[in-house]
């Protein structure tokens, strides 16, 4: 995937102080439709180093969702609601590579995280511990790379989102949900966030592929601005930090830098010396897209048709 006006991405991967092989991998991949990308997938997945080939688990499981992508993304891309079908498609394929794992001699689990960007919306599809989030209203950033842009660009980007980029303290949200024991304790209020972090038992999951026959895959979809930021990393990175601390820190990092990817580099540096003891892997992305003028006229006159319902 090669950085353009449209597309910021970051990926930076480290094995960790102490580990001796790094069991995290990584998935990108971009669809062009009539010259543009439109479509892109991206996903980590974190090998469970417990077990016998947490590496090859997750290699494994990346490995058949490019398969997955050169097989059947363009038939499901014609189909009406490509989201809402690609969402289908995956929990379908999780299924499949949760038996494909269980085949292996010895256990072999893994995380999956799965994140599709299309023109202003996304989808999630998750098992395990690894996380996605989505840093909104990145002000900053998004008028620091405007500035290392030529103004005609710059122009041409903020006509096509018809958006002004705000200087606006960023809000994190976590798109995915922990299948582990320690979140399981958080939503039943018997644990903090701050508490989950740090505890004993933080590394023990309910539900990973590879180990179990029955697994429920999380899945969620929603929106997003040309402004927003999305996050994916495994829990070498995020164990280290809190959610706050993470924003903070993306924050500060996006007034000096314009390009993610010196960012991805800057927070895997930072989980290494901040001591974490697993792999470290961190994905960052962000969309500038161009908006469907045909909808925003839609819903414009919809909205006018609500707004003087009634009038005489």
């Amino acid at each position: 995937m090669i950085p353009n006006q449209y597309w910021q991405i970051g990926l930076s991967t480290h094995t960790g102080p102490v580990k001796k092989r790094n069991e995290d991998f990584y998935f990108i991949k971009q669809f062009e439709e009539n010259g543009t990308t439109e479509f892109t997938m991206v996903a980590i997945a974190d090998g469970m180093g417990g077990y016998d080939r947490g590496d090859a688990a997750s290699q494994k499981a990346v490995s058949m969702l490019e398969e997955w992508w050169g097989n059947h993304l363009q038939r499901v891309l014609k189909k009406n609601h490509p989201l809402k079908n690609i969402m289908k498609e995956m929990k379908i394929l999780l299924q499949k590579i949760n038996k494909n794992l269980l085949q292996f001699e010895g256990k072999s689990g893994t995380t999956l995280s799965i994140l599709v960007l299309y023109k202003g919306n996304y989808a999630v599809s998750h098992v395990g511990d690894s996380r996605i989030y989505q840093i909104k209203a990145g002000g900053v950033g998004f008028q620091n790379y405007f500035r290392s842009k030529q103004k005609s660009q710059v122009e041409e980007v903020l006509r096509l989102q018809n958006t002004e980029a705000l200087d606006i303290e960023g809000e994190i949200i976590q798109l995915t949900d922990d299948h582990s024991w320690v979140g399981q304790e958080v939503k039943k209020g018997r644990l903090t966030k701050e508490e989950a972090r740090n505890h004993k038992k933080r590394n023990v999951l309910t539900q990973c592929l590879g180990i179990k026959k029955d697994v429920m895959s999380w899945e969620q979809m929603g929106s997003y601005q040309s402004s927003d930021l999305f996050l994916l990393c495994s829990d070498g990175f995020y164990s280290m930090f809190s959610n706050e601390e993470i924003t903070e820190t993306l924050c500060g990092l996006e007034k000096e830098y314009t390009d993610l990817q010196t960012m991805a580099d800057y927070l895997v540096k930072l989980a290494n010396y901040s001591g974490t003891r697993d792999n470290i892997t961190v994905l960052l992305l962000r969309n500038i897209f161009e908006k469907d003028e045909i909808s925003e006229k839609k819903s414009s006159f919809f909205s006018f048709l609500k707004l003087n319902r009634g009038v005489n």
